[in-house]
């Protein structure tokens, strides 16, 4: 489950726009980390907008999306959510998962009823949750 206490939040400039930054604040405890050593990159594009911020209408289907994928997750247990990043015509999650392809078919069965989104998932492997550790405050 989430809780805001567990997050970090950083705005700041990339390219002229603003982007956000929500992000663990804590690594989770080892076993956790050895468990899940995949990392899995969800990239929503939204394109260019005035301000790198998703409008309004994305901004209502990209908070549908979430909902709906971070209810599933809470309640099977996939996979972990370490980072949101948005900003510049896109959105990024940053999710660790012990399976690809488990990830794969969790997050299609969670989204079977929804519309087909902008979206594209890219597996690295990351035992070290460099993913993670890289966004998190010093």
């Amino acid at each position: 489950m989430r809780n805001a206490d567990d997050w970090s939040i950083a705005t700041g400039m990339v390219d002229g726009n603003r982007t956000i930054i929500r992000v663990l604040s804590q690594l989770p405890e080892p076993d956790e980390r050895v468990e899940r050593p995949l990392l899995i990159h969800v990239t929503w594009a939204y394109g260019e907008t005035p301000t790198g911020m998703p409008d309004a209408a994305t901004l209502d289907m990209i908070e549908t999306f979430e909902e709906t994928i971070f209810a599933s997750i809470d309640q099977q247990d996939w996979a972990t959510e370490v980072a949101a990043i948005t900003g510049n015509g896109a959105k990024q999650w940053r999710f660790y998962t012990d399976d690809g392809d488990n990830f794969v078919a969790q997050f299609s069965t969670a989204l079977a009823d929804h519309p087909v989104y902008p979206i594209e998932l890219e597996g690295i492997p990351d035992p070290e949750w460099q993913g993670l550790r890289e966004l998190q405050p010093g």
